[in-house]
């Protein structure tokens, strides 16, 4: 029997944990779309307006470290899962790279049938200026790109005597080719990206990307490799753009799914409900203001809710006024209900008071009600404050 439970309530968990990541995949795609639509700022303000609307209600209802505190544990996991990814995929591409040499002779030419023989009697470096070397295996693009970037965006770093990680043993350069036309939109979507970059008219600019390196064993020969691509340095500002929106998102993926997660706890949930609750009647009362009660005089012997202490000190009794009740009885409506008259301060045991103003007009101690964490009057449940 343990033992089923202690499996469903995995289950359960499991079942959580996939409703927060569902959620928080949710709201990356509906940044996605509101950003496709209404652009980044419109996202940006939307989102992230909720986001810090969120988090203050939570700071108010005492939930703002453990809701940081998930987010925090949240972000670091994503970071180190990014760093793992790539260094992974760092180190593949470094070891995936081809050295740029090579030793295989050419099959092809006049002396090809007598290969054999001047293998014998020639040196190999003579082979090899006779006969020449087949080309070796190129480096992917990816790898020729990452150079590209480590020398054109990464080029103010100092490098301390040591060189670049991604850079190639050779050089790299960019050659224009035949722009292509577009239409109207699209070209008026990217001039801002390309400005003086591209020539007039046109809007994509293609090319070929040349990297050209030395034997790095012998020494004799240049390898050239082409590569038929787009021109990347224009494109600069969109892929920071993008960049940035994408890290954007995935913050506000992360914040969300941390707020998801603090909300399952069902004393947080009613904590945060309180809360929103308080501030929509808030928001309700200024945008409908009404009159407040009328304030129900205290007398001798009345007790509070929830310390069951008397709510006038003996000294008030005798006829001292209190704010909010004269001396004779009367009710009069003074700001919170909790301040004392002129010329009567509260004596060493005497507690402020909260009166309902905008329910039944009864009164508890302000420090009982607080300590209490609802915004609502503990006789008929209207709000306090």
């Amino acid at each position: 029997m343990n033992l089923w439970r202690i499996l469903l309530a995995f289950l359960y968990g499991v079942m959580l944990g996939v409703l927060w990541e569902c959620a928080s995949m949710g709201v990356l795609l509906a940044a996605t779309l509101v950003e496709h639509f209404c652009g980044t700022l419109v996202m940006a303000v939307i989102f992230l307006g909720f986001a810090a609307m969120a988090f203050a209600v939570a700071a108010r209802a005492d939930l703002g470290r453990p809701l940081l505190s998930i987010l925090v544990f949240r972000l670091s996991a994503q970071l180190a899962m990014t760093i793992g990814t790539g260094s992974i995929l760092l180190t593949t591409m470094l070891h995936d790279t081809p050295a740029c040499t090579s030793d295989l002779l050419r099959t092809a030419g006049w002396p090809a049938p007598l290969l054999r023989v001047l293998r014998v009697l020639l040196p190999h470096q003579w082979l090899r200026r006779i006969q020449g070397v087949e080309p070796p295996y190129g480096p992917p693009f990816l790898r020729v790109l990452a150079a590209v970037i480590s020398r054109e965006w990464l080029g103010w770093m100092p490098s301390f005597g040591l060189p670049y990680l991604m850079a190639l043993p050779g050089t790299i350069t960019f050659k224009p080719g035949v722009a292509k036309r577009a239409t109207a939109s699209a070209s008026m979507q990217l001039t801002s990206a390309f400005g003086g970059w591209l020539p007039g008219g046109t809007q994509e600019l293609t090319g070929v990307y040349t990297y050209a390196c030395r034997d790095v064993m012998y020494g004799d020969f240049y390898y050239l490799f082409r590569y038929q691509a787009f021109w990347m340095r224009p494109a600069a500002m969109v892929l920071l753009h993008a960049f940035g929106s994408l890290l954007m998102k995935m913050l506000l993926m992360h914040a969300y799914a941390a707020l998801f997660m603090l909300l399952a706890q069902g004393n947080c949930r009613d904590a945060f409900r309180a809360e929103v609750k308080r501030r929509l009647d808030r928001l309700h009362r200024r945008l409908w203001p009404r009159p407040p009660v009328r304030l129900i005089p205290l007398e001798a012997g009345d007790l509070c809710a929830f310390c069951h202490e008397e709510l006038l000190p003996a000294a008030e009794a005798s006829g001292e006024g209190f704010a909010g009740v004269d001396a004779g009885g009367s009710s009069r409506d003074v700001d919170g209900g909790g301040a004392w008259a002129e010329g009567a301060p509260p004596g060493p045991t005497a507690k402020a008071l909260l009166h309902c103003r905008w329910g039944c007009g009864k009164a508890v101690h302000r420090e009982c009600a607080a300590s209490w964490g609802r915004n609502s009057c503990v006789y008929c449940s209207a709000p306090m404050v």
